[in-house]
């Protein structure tokens, strides 16, 4: 069986259900219009076209009006686009008043206000029509607030990524040039190491010649100068 609808204004809402946002003569009427724009099937933009028509009614008979979702005001934004159709038929002989669209003001204390709205909206909205309304059309604000708000929590992402890579190029940069220092030393520790070992060999040469009893060694004159001026000294004069 059939829930009857309760309304307040019977013959506004007979008269919004009984308008057609298609023109009879277009070939390319509102309703295709709206599916292509948004990418809509035809069946979807007509039921969105539907739950426009309620949200209007919720409009003219709530004492503070009401909210739409963003399905309802995509269907909205087009009717006012088409303004003879709005201006001139909708409101003044469907209507008999003029309804003006109000955009957000932006901020928190804006977005907390349209968020109360809204949930009072889907909340008349079950008192008037006797039934949910249809999620697809009228998705929660509360739902998109946290999904909103999950995506400004990713887009930290791509931030704390970066930092990554930085400190990734930063420790790099820090172990190579560690590396390189350590390799300099090593060098170095070589080097000196090699120095020592020829200084030992050549010690080791001049004490076997110091030995030895030949008459070279024994006049004095000849070794004394030569020995003195580059074998006796080899550790500090051996460039």
């Amino acid at each position: 069986m059939e829930t009857k609808l309760i309304l307040q204004d019977e013959f506004l809402w007979e008269r919004i259900q009984g308008f057609s946002l298609d023109a009879s003569d277009a070939d390319f009427p509102f309703s295709k219009k709206l599916a292509k724009d948004e990418n809509w099937s035809l069946d979807f933009a007509n039921r969105a076209i539907e739950e426009y028509k309620k949200f209007v009614y919720l409009c003219c008979i709530l004492p503070h009006g009401a909210s739409p979702s963003k399905v309802v005001d995509k269907v909205w934004h087009m009717h006012l686009i088409y303004t003879q159709n709005y201006w001139e038929e909708f409101c003044p002989n469907i209507l008999k008043r003029t309804l003006h669209h109000h955009p957000s003001k932006g901020g928190d204390h804006e977005e907390r206000k349209h968020m109360n709205w809204f949930s009072g909206t889907l909340k008349s909205y079950r008192e008037i029509f006797h039934c949910e309304a249809p999620l697809e059309i009228w998705s929660g604000y509360e739902k998109d607030k946290k999904t909103n708000n999950w995506w400004k929590k990713l887009r930290l992402i791509p931030l704390f990524t970066v930092f990554l890579m930085l400190s990734s190029c930063l420790g790099e940069m820090i172990s190579t040039s560690i590396s390189i220092f350590l390799s300099i030393i090593g060098i170095f520790s070589f080097g000196l190491l090699v120095s020592a070992i020829s200084n030992n060999s050549g010690q080791n040469k001049k004490d076997d010649g110091a030995s030895c009893g030949g008459s070279s060694c024994s006049g004095g004159g000849s070794c004394g100068g030569g020995c003195g001026g580059g074998c006796g000294g080899c550790g500090g004069c051996g460039g």
